[in-house]
């Protein structure tokens, strides 16, 4: 799904909060944002999705794709949400230079991981209470399995990957 897919999504969901929110996108070659966003909250989830490489048409599939979104701090002006997707580079054609694959979620991972961002924001800025902590085991955290290629992921190489990857169940 393209980012305009995730627009709408956001929308749908943040749009009860009394105040107008957006999410925005950061290119991975935008120091310059990175730096400014550095004052800002951040909230990281990594979630199942597809890689489709442009370049020789690999695809394959990721349990540890990342994103990260940065949210206003206390003192900070609310309503500017900005995303930051880390690709994966392809493992047949990587060699021939520094290109990165974006993720590609499906509807559910977006809506499940934009709800938890929505609940984020309700946390800290609308008074909206956090739920209690669980024992259910469907909520448990488990080990994502599986090879993690570090010499692929973009996160890994920029240092912000969570190696010990957790994931709730649903």
């Amino acid at each position: 799904m393209s980012f305009i897919d995730w627009k709408d999504i956001f929308d749908d969901i943040f749009e009860a909060y009394p105040d107008k929110w957006s999410l925005n996108q950061m290119h991975r070659n935008n120091v310059s944002q990175l730096r400014k966003l550095q004052t800002k909250r951040t909230m990281e989830r990594q979630a199942y999705a597809r890689f489709h490489c442009p370049k020789c048409s690999n695809s394959w599939t990721s349990a540890k794709a990342q994103v990260i979104f940065y949210y206003p701090s206390a003192n900070q002006r609310l309503g500017q949400i900005t995303s930051r997707f880390y690709g994966q580079q392809c493992k047949k054609c990587s060699r021939n230079g520094n290109y990165f694959v974006d993720p590609e979620y499906d509807t559910d991972e977006i809506k499940f991981i934009l709800e938890k961002l929505y609940e984020r924001i309700g946390w800290n800025y609308y008074g909206k209470k956090r739920p209690p902590k669980t024992t259910n085991t469907s909520d448990k955290e488990i080990d994502m399995k599986g090879p993690h290629e570090k010499s692929l992921c973009e996160a890994c190489q920029l240092g912000c990957c969570n190696r010990a990857l957790t994931m709730k169940k649903r």
